[in-house]
């Protein structure tokens, strides 16, 4: 009776004791990682550049999307060549899958997207030309880079949502999550915009480090709120929290995403507001270190998602 007892526990774990989930963050799972990785830098950079107007850092957006993004997510959906089936009408996933939300949404930014580069290399290499044609580009222009933006943003906050609605993960399930990511991915692209914008020129690099102070600053607000109130919502979602904060996962999240991520670019941000200006090379130190950010800032929120047991609250051992 004792040995039965023991081989039910074993084999049902998971209905006793909360279990981390691995199938996002290990072996094949990295793909998610890295495909949202690519996707909130892709994104938010696109979605910035078209604001401010820089025609480089919207082509690198897309391009990021397009040619790492996208072929990740096709990768990991294991029949890249029957992609078309995850798209309405061939299908109705898009209804309840998230994923199949997100894959619709990367393929119509990959479509607007195209289409206002296009108009806006047409538009940059003509000057201040005038004319019928001309008037009519430059509407066009206004109507694709709404709807290319517009794009973006669904490209960058479904996964967000993705992991907000998974229930059976209480440190995913909330709200704050999408709002999280949906910031960090402009903070990310306004990082990556000042970069392109040393190169290419026609970029305003101190109103951007203003507005991307700013960002950095509400980060840290929203970061401490999220994970102060995951602390209230449930004993798993706490695990989850306690393991990023001083567990396993406390060196990615100190180093990577509050240091490097957070703490050095504001660091030379303000030295460069209340002193002498900074340097392209220590710029440069700083907009690397946001990147990082964005890639720890992922990875410890997939790491730490641990599921909550049907019927116990117990300890992960």
């Amino acid at each position: 009776m004792q040995h039965t007892r023991r081989q039910w526990l074993v084999s049902h774990e998971w209905m006793v004791k909360p279990m981390h989930q691995t199938d996002w963050i290990q072996r094949e799972g990295l793909l998610i990682w890295l495909t949202e990785v690519f996707g909130s830098l892709g994104t938010g950079l696109y979605l910035v550049s078209i604001f401010v107007n820089n025609w480089w850092g919207a082509l690198i957006g897309w391009f990021i999307v397009m040619a790492i993004k996208l072929p990740i997510h096709l990768i990991y959906l294991g029949k890249p060549t029957r992609f078309w089936r995850a798209l309405p009408p061939f299908t109705k996933a898009w209804r309840t899958s998230w994923i199949a939300r997100g894959f619709f949404f990367t393929v119509l930014f990959s479509g607007f997207g195209f289409i206002q580069l296009v108009i806006g290399f047409i538009l940059m290499t003509n000057g201040q030309a005038a004319g019928i044609g001309m008037e009519t580009l430059y509407g066009l222009d206004i109507t694709f880079r709404v709807l290319g933006g517009f794009a973006a943003i669904l490209t960058g906050i479904y996964t967000g949502f993705m992991l907000s609605f998974c229930k059976s993960l209480p440190f995913w399930n909330t709200g704050l999550l999408p709002v999280v990511i949906v910031n960090a991915g402009i903070a990310d692209g306004l990082a990556l915009v000042m970069g392109i914008g040393l190169y290419t020129g026609g970029v305003d690099i101190l109103t951007l480090e203003a507005v991307t102070r700013i960002l950095l600053l509400v980060n840290i607000l929203l970061i401490s709120t999220y994970l102060l109130n995951s602390t209230y919502r449930s004993d798993t979602a706490k695990l989850s929290s306690k393991e990023l904060v001083a567990g396993k996962l406390a060196i990615h999240f100190w180093l990577g995403v509050i240091v490097m991520g957070i703490a050095v670019p504001l660091v030379i941000s303000l030295i460069g507001y209340f002193g002498s200006e900074v340097s392209h090379s220590v710029l440069i130190v700083a907009i690397i270190c946001h990147t990082v950010g964005a890639f720890a800032l992922k990875y410890c929120i997939l790491k730490v998602g641990i599921y909550q047991p049907l019927l116990s609250n117990g300890t992960i051992q």
